[in-house]
C-alpha cells in the first residue's frame, strides 16, 4: 500500500507528465464517478450505485455524451476566454461578450441557409464583422467610461448586450424577410460522420474542437511572444504604471475587444451547426453563465484552465440533458461548482485581481443638505412642499392612471422594494449581487405555499418569507467572507439560475410551492379589511415600501450604517477600530435578503401564483441595471429607477420597441454617459443648484457648495510684498505697459523697480525666510 501511494505521489508531482496525470485523475474522479453518480449510475458487478432517482437513472451515461459535451463545452470556453481578455484589459465583467460576435455570426448563418452563400465565403463576414463591431464598441462606449467606476462600466456592458440583442432579434427579418431563424446550416464537413456509442458525430464536431484548441494555443503564443501580448499582460497588472512606461493602454484595450469579439463570433458560428440557433436567434443567458463559470474557474487569467473548465461544464450540461431531458440541473450544479472552485483557488488570486475586485466597490455618494442651510426657511419649506407633492402624487396615482393600470403601479412599488435591498447590499455594503430577484423568488415560494396550502395569516407568511430569504441570503453570502467583487457577482448569478430552474420547479420542490391550479388569494386583514381589489392592494404594498425606506434610512443614519460604509471603503482601517468585517457583510446580506424576499411575498399575492419565469436571471440583471439607473447609493434612486424602467413603457405603450430601447440598451448607455450616478444625480444636481442660490441670497458661505468663494486673494502673509506688487503693471491710455514701474498697493505711488526696496511701505515687511 505504501509503495502504491509513493508511486501515485511521484506521478502526481512529476515535472513533465504530472499535469497530464492530474488531468486524467480529475477526469476519472469528476466525470466517471461524480457525474455518473449524480446523473446516471456506476455499474459494478452485482452493484449499481446511484445518488438520486430522477430521469434515466436506470442506465449509465454513455461515453459519447461526455465527448459531445466536451466539444460543446469548448465553445463555452471561447466565451470564457473572451471574458478573461476584457477583464485583463479593463477589470470588468463583459456581459456583452457573447453578443459581440452574435450579430455578424447570425448574419452569416442566415446568408448560408436562406441565400445559398458558400460556407467558406461566410467566414470573412464573421471575422471582419466581429472585429469591426468589437473595436467600435470599445472606441465609442468603453473609452467614454474609462474614468467611471468599474461597476458603472460593467453595467454599461449590460446595456451594450441589450442593444446588440435588439439588433440581433431583427437580423433574420432584415436579411431574409423572415422573423424565425433557420434550423439547419449546411457545411462542407457535415457529410463526414462517425459514432461514439449511441451518439452520432459529424465533421463539424472535429472542426470545432480543432479550431478552439488552435485559438487556445495561438492566444498563449500571442501573450508570450508578441509585443502586444506582453503589453496586454502588463496593462492588466497595473494600467497606470504601464501607461507611464510608454505602453499604449487604449490601443491595447481596443485590440483585446477585437479579439474577444472575433472569438465570440467564431463560437456562435461553430455552435449553430451543432445545436442550432434558439428562437429569435438570441444566445441565451445560460451560455453567458457557462462562459463566466469557465472564466472564474480559470481565475480570470489562465486560458488553458479555462479551456478545460469549459469542456467540463459542457459535459455537465449535456449529461444533464441526456439524463433529465432538460438542462435545469446543469444550471443548478453551477451554484456548487463556481463557489467551490473559487474558494479552492482563493490563495492563488493575484494582487491585481484583489485590486480589480476592490474597485468594484467605488460608487458615487450623494451628500446631504449642508448643516449651514438645514434651518433656512427656504430649505425647510422646500422640503415640505416637495414631500407634499410626492405624497399626493403617490396617493393619487391609482386614480390618475385608471383602474386597468393599478397592477403596474403595484409592480413598480414591489420593484422599488427590491431596489432598496440592492442599495443596502451593493450601494452601501459593496457586495455585488446579480441575482437579487432570486431572493424575491424564495420569498414568493414560501409565502405562496403557506397561503395556498396552509391558508396562513398574511402577515405571518410575509414575515416567514422574509426570514427564510434572510437565511438563504446568509448561505449565499458566506463566500463573501473569502471572495468579493465580480467573483461574488458570478456566484449570485448562478444562484438566480438555480432558483428559477430548480427551487421553483414543482418536480423538485412541489411540497414548497402552491399546487397546480391553486391560486394565492389576497387576504382579508383582521377579517375586516379586504385588500383583494387592485387599488387596496397597491396601498398595502405602498405601506411596506414606506416601512422598508424608513428602516433603510434609519440604518444609514446610525452607527451600523457608518460601519457598513467604512467596511465598504476601507476594510483594514475598520478592522483596526475593532470592527468585524465578516459579521458586517453577513448582516448586510441578511437584511437585503429579508427585504427582497418580502417583496417576493407581495409579488406572489399580487400575481396570484408563483411562476418560475417571473424570477429569471435576466430579470435579476435588469433589476440591478434599474437600481444603477436610479442611483445605486440613493434610496430615492431605487424608486426613480423602478418608475423609469416600468413607467416609460406605459407612456409609450403604442411604441413597444422604442420603450424597450429607452429603458434598456440605448437608454441605459445614454443615461450612464451623462449621469454616471443615475437619475438621482440629476435630482441632487437640481437640489444643489437651489441651495447655491439660497446661500448666495443669504450671504452664507457653504464650503461643500461654493468652495470657490473661499479663495483668499491677499497673499501678503505668504510671500514678499514685492512679488505681489509686480502684478500691478502701469499702463495708461495710449501708453505701452511699463515693466519697470510698479504701483504701491498701500499708497498708490508709482515706484521704479530698482527703487522698490527703498520705498517705505515695501521695507516695512521683512522678506520671509
Amino acid at each position: 500500500m505504501a509503495r502504491a501511494v509513493a508511486a501515485f505521489r511521484a506521478a502526481w508531482e512529476h515535472p513533465r507528465w504530472g499535469s497530464a496525470f492530474r488531468l486524467a485523475v480529475a477526469y476519472v474522479v469528476v466525470v466517471e464517478i461524480v457525474i455518473q453518480l449524480i446523473f446516471g449510475r456506476i455499474d459494478i458487478p452485482f452493484v449499481h450505485l446511484s445518488l438520486i432517482e430522477i430521469g434515466r437513472k436506470n442506465v449509465s451515461v454513455p461515453r459519447g455524451v461526455f465527448v459531445n459535451g466536451a466539444v460543446i463545452g469548448s465553445l463555452y470556453a471561447l466565451v470564457g476566454m473572451g471574458i478573461i481578455l476584457v477583464y485583463r484589459a479593463n477589470r470588468i465583467i463583459n456581459f456583452a461578450s457573447a453578443a459581440l460576435g452574435s450579430v455578424p455570426a447570425v448574419i452569416a448563418l442566415i446568408l448560408i441557409s436562406r441565400k445559398g452563400l458558400p460556407y467558406l465565403a461566410a467566414i470573412p463576414i464573421v471575422l471582419i464583422g466581429a472585429a469591426v463591431l468589437g473595436g467600435g464598441v470599445e472606441v465609442v462606449f468603453v473609452r467614454r467610461f474609462r474614468e467611471a467606476p468599474r461597476l458603472i462600466l460593467t453595467v454599461a456592458t449590460i446595456g451594450i448586450a441589450q442593444l446588440l440583442a435588439f439588433v440581433e432579434f431583427y437580423v433574420p427579418k432584415w436579411v431574409s424577410g423572415q422573423s424565425i431563424p433557420p434550423t439547419s446550416f449546411p457545411t462542407p464537413f457535415h457529410r463526414f460522420h462517425f459514432n461514439v456509442g449511441i451518439v452520432r458525430f459529424t465533421g463539424d464536431h472535429v472542426v470545432t474542437l480543432v479550431v478552439v484548441l488552435g485559438i487556445v494555443l495561438g492566444l498563449g503564443a500571442f501573450f508570450r511572444f508578441t509585443d502586444m501580448g506582453i503589453a496586454v499582460r502588463a496593462s492588466a497588472e497595473n494600467s497606470e504604471r504601464a501607461s507611464l512606461l510608454g505602453i499604449p493602454v487604449r490601443r491595447v484595450s481596443t485590440v483585446v475587444w477585437v479579439i474577444a469579439a472575433v472569438m465570440s463570433g467564431l463560437g456562435v458560428f461553430l455552435r449553430a451547426p451543432l445545436v442550432g440557433l434558439p428562437i429569435g436567434g438570441l444566445i441565451g443567458p445560460s451560455v453567458l453563465l457557462f462562459g463566466l463559470g469557465a472564466a472564474v474557474i480559470g481565475r480570470m487569467e489562465s486560458l488553458p484552465t479555462t479551456f478545460l473548465a469549459g469542456m467540463f461544464i459542457g459535459i455537465v450540461d449535456q449529461t444533464a440533458v441526456f439524463s433529465t431531458r432538460r438542462a435545469t440541473l446543469a444550471n443548478a450544479v453551477m451554484l456548487i461548482v463556481i463557489p467551490v472552485a473559487l474558494l479552492a483557488q482563493r490563495a492563488h488570486l493575484s494582487r491585481a485581481q484583489e485590486i480589480g475586485a476592490s474597485t468594484w466597490q467605488t460608487v458615487k455618494e450623494f451628500r446631504p443638505v449642508p448643516i449651514e442651510l438645514r434651518d433656512v426657511p427656504e430649505v425647510v419649506w422646500g422640503k415640505v412642499v416637495l414631500g407634499t407633492l410626492v405624497v399626493a402624487l403617490v396617493v393619487a396615482a391609482p386614480f390618475i392612471v385608471g383602474s386597468t393600470r393599478v397592477g403596474l403601479l403595484t409592480l413598480i412599488v414591489i420593484y422599488a422594494i427590491v431596489g432598496v435591498s440592492l442599495v443596502i447590499l451593493t450601494g452601501w455594503g459593496g457586495q455585488i449581487s446579480l441575482g437579487q430577484f432570486a431572493f424575491a423568488g424564495i420569498g414568493a415560494a414560501v409565502a405562496g405555499g403557506m397561503a395556498a396550502r396552509l391558508h396562513a395569516d398574511f402577515f405571518v407568511t410575509v414575515v416567514v418569507a422574509g426570514l427564510v430569504g434572510a437565511a438563504v441570503a446568509v448561505l449565499i453570502g458566506l463566500p463573501a467572507l473569502r471572495i468579493q467583487g465580480l467573483f461574488l457577482a458570478v456566484t449570485t448569478l448562478a444562484f438566480a439560475f438555480t432558483v428559477q430552474n430548480f427551487i421553483l420547479n414543482r418536480e423538485f420542490f412541489g411540497w414548497l410551492l402552491p399546487k397546480d391550479f391553486q391560486f394565492v388569494e389576497r387576504p382579508i386583514l383582521y377579517h375586516r379589511y379586504d385588500v383583494g381589489p387592485d387599488r387596496r392592494f397597491y396601498y398595502l404594498c405602498l405601506g411596506f415600501l414606506v416601512l422598508c425606506l424608513a428602516m433603510a434610512r434609519s440604518l444609514r443614519r446610525h452607527r451600523a450604517g457608518r460601519i457598513l460604509i467604512g467596511v465598504r471603503d476601507n476594510t483594514h482601517t475598520m478592522q483596526a477600530f475593532g470592527v468585524n468585517p465578516a459579521r458586517t457583510r453577513i448582516a448586510t446580506f441578511a437584511i437585503a435578503g429579508f427585504v427582497a424576499a418580502l417583496a417576493g411575498a407581495l409579488l406572489a399575492y399580487q400575481q396570484g401564483t408563483v411562476d418560475a419565469g417571473t424570477y429569471s436571471p435576466l430579470v435579476s440583471i435588469n433589476l440591478f441595471a434599474m437600481t444603477v439607473i436610479g442611483g445605486l447609493t440613493s434610496l430615492p434612486g431605487a424608486m426613480l429607477g423602478a418608475v423609469y424602467v416600468l413607467g416609460v413603457p406605459y407612456l409609450l405603450q403604442d411604441r413597444i420597441q422604442q420603450a424597450a430601447l429607452l429603458t434598456t440598451g440605448a437608454g441605459l448607455l445614454f443615461l450612464l454617459l451623462f449621469l454616471p450616478g443615475g437619475l438621482s444625480e440629476a435630482l441632487y444636481r437640481a437640489r444643489d443648484a437651489f441651495l447655491r442660490r439660497v446661500a448666495a441670497r443669504r450671504r452664507i458661505h457653504v464650503a461643500s457648495l461654493v468652495a470657490d468663494s473661499l479663495v483668499v486673494a491677499d497673499t501678503s502673509g505668504d510671500e514678499h510684498v514685492v512679488a505681489a506688487a509686480e502684478q500691478h503693471v502701469l499702463a495708461g491710455p495710449g501708453l505701452e505697459a511699463r515693466r519697470d514701474v510698479v504701483r504701491c498697493p498701500a499708497c498708490g505711488e508709482e515706484v521704479p523697480v530698482d527703487q522698490v526696496t527703498e520705498h517705505e511701505h515695501f521695507t516695512m515687511v521683512e522678506t520671509p525666510t
